[in-house]
């Protein structure tokens, strides 16, 4: 019986690629922060939720753990806000419309949102 497996030619992608994102909108929030807008350029991460992150890849400069701050709903953007502090959040900070960042994720645990509601 013979099995059906992907295209041996297809580059396999694991949880550790990044997919390319493409900045669609910056916005400068104050000295050090600025938020971005991505959007995906082709697949997307599965949809993020409360509580969970994303990691951001400034390609040739390195990733770091960055939590959302717009809503997932969003047509499928992604909205970040982040403080420049190091090299790659620098890199990240940098990034004009137009230009791509890599995106893995969600991770971390979701917030049980319906649980909480009405609670301390």
């Amino acid at each position: 019986m013979a099995t059906v497996t992907a295209d041996p030619a297809a580059p396999a992608r694991g949880s550790l690629t990044p997919l390319p994102y493409r900045v669609v909108r910056r916005r400068r929030e104050n000295h050090d922060n600025w938020t971005i807008e991505l959007e995906p350029v082709g697949e997307a991460i599965e949809p993020i939720g409360p509580g969970q992150f994303d990691m951001l890849y400034a390609f040739g400069v390195g990733e770091v753990p960055i939590s959302t701050s717009g809503d997932p709903a969003n047509d499928g953007r992604l909205v970040h806000t982040i403080r420049a502090v190091g090299a790659v959040t620098r890199a990240l900070c940098a990034a004009a419309p137009g230009d791509a960042i890599g995106v893995r994720g969600p991770f971390g645990n979701r917030w049980p949102l319906a649980e909480a509601a009405g609670r301390d």
